[in-house]
């Protein structure tokens, strides 16, 4: 590892890693405490302000700076930087990336610049778009967490007129669907993963420790499409189409129906509490199909059937 890369590499682990020790820094690296030492001490004369605890307990923390070395931006470019960060369509596997950006950013321009950084943080999602977004104060350290592998207590509302309830989570990874954010997330002592909405959750506090937990989901994307699609729903459905699940998948979002192949023909399984929703949006799909599961599902396409003739 080149001395460059490492000084990333130095400053990437003291922003997922606040209070992070010399020895395990150096261990982090692969080099000597003395080289660790070394290098956070090049990367205070670069401008970068390195903050240093004695004893037991202490450890490096990289504090606001006055300067940004090496980002050679200016206010502009900084601001043009941070609203790409919040208002770019998001890309798979990098969204968590953008906000641990976003945080780093704003940890060392200039503080005459944290105001204009702070407006843009805020910037409204796009007209049409859902309004229920994460807090930032909870996103960012949520982020921060997955990244450090770092075990958090969130407070969590299962329903919007739900009180909060403090969790112990083992973070893995956040995720957006839909304009929504998402943590996959193990709770302390559970044997599986669980989604948890952040717009949902109205704290984060991290515990500085790690929990134990089973294999994370190999693609957590498609664990939280999954999860949101089929549970904890009132009612079961599944429907065969019959056309090709290749079709059926380009008209169909993954988090709100799973298609599964069956030859020519495939099926198509989701939860609803809402039966009659579900009868207009499977008319609106304009597909071929018969109803498995729930019988009253039929009934429920049959008095739309009826009621179209009747209007029209």
């Amino acid at each position: 590892m080149s001395t460059t890369h490492r000084h990333l590499e130095t400053l990437s682990l003291l922003q997922a890693h606040p209070g992070i020790s010399a020895t395990r820094l150096a261990a982090r690296l692969g080099v000597t405490e003395r080289t660790a030492r070394r290098d956070v001490a090049q990367l205070r004369e670069l401008g970068y302000r390195i903050d240093a605890e004695a004893g037991r307990a202490g450890g490096y923390r990289l504090a606001s700076g006055r300067t940004m070395p090496p980002l050679l931006l200016d206010a502009d470019e900084v601001a043009a930087v941070a609203l790409g960060l919040r208002t770019t369509v998001p890309v798979d596997g990098l969204e968590a990336a953008a906000v641990t950006a976003l945080a780093k950013l704003t940890h060392v321009v200039p503080s005459r610049w944290h105001t204009r950084l702070t407006a843009l943080a805020d910037v409204q999602a796009q007209p049409g778009q859902s309004r229920r977004r994460a807090d930032r104060d909870v996103l960012i350290p949520a982020a921060l967490a997955c990244r450090a592998e770092e075990a958090i207590r969130i407070r969590h509302r299962r329903h919007d007129t739900a009180d909060a309830t403090p969790t112990d989570v083992q973070p893995h990874r956040l995720v957006t669907l839909r304009q929504r954010w998402y943590l996959v997330a193990c709770p302390r002592g559970a044997t599986g993963w669980v989604v948890y909405a952040l717009d949902r959750v109205d704290h984060v506090q991290p515990l500085g420790t790690h929990f134990p937990v089973p294999e994370p989901p190999s693609d957590a994307a498609a664990f939280v499409s999954d999860t949101v699609a089929h549970g904890p729903w009132r009612h079961r459905v599944r429907v065969r189409v019959h056309t090709s699940a290749d079709l059926v998948r380009e008209l169909v979002d993954p988090s709100v129906a799973t298609v599964l192949d069956d030859g020519d023909e495939c099926e198509l399984r989701l939860g609803t509490d809402d039966l009659d929703w579900a009868a207009r949006w499977l008319a609106y799909l304009n597909l071929d199909l018969d109803v498995i599961e729930p019988t009253a599902l039929t009934d429920r396409l049959r008095t739309l059937g009826r009621w179209l003739l009747d209007r029209y």
